[in-house]
């Protein structure tokens, strides 16, 4: 993945106060992925909503690692059962006409 594509995690703790220790500790309990390119961490652009979805969390509503872990789990869930939903919609409509 070109370099252009993604946010050094550096930049992402200035631009939104975050320390990096909690990037280390999203990273280590397996919700973000970094790229390391000469020895320094980036964020792929994909990534860039979930991470900064899961700062807010922790930093405006004080929820902790674990509660991010499951609110992220569900989230997930729901964007998938949302896109299922969809499907049979277009299924639906498909069968009514």
């Amino acid at each position: 993945m070109a370099i252009e594509n993604m946010i050094a995690a550096n930049d992402f703790c200035v631009y939104h106060h975050v320390e990096y220790t909690f990037l280390d500790s999203l990273e280590e309990a397996g919700l973000v992925e970094f790229t390391v390119i000469d020895q320094q961490k980036y964020i792929s652009h994909e990534q860039l909503q979930r991470t900064e979805r899961m700062a807010r969390l922790h930093y405006e509503l004080e929820i902790n690692l674990a509660g991010i872990a499951s609110i992220m789990n569900m989230l997930e869930r729901i964007e998938l059962m949302q896109g299922e939903i969809k499907q049979l919609k277009n299924k639906l409509r498909f069968f009514e006409h």
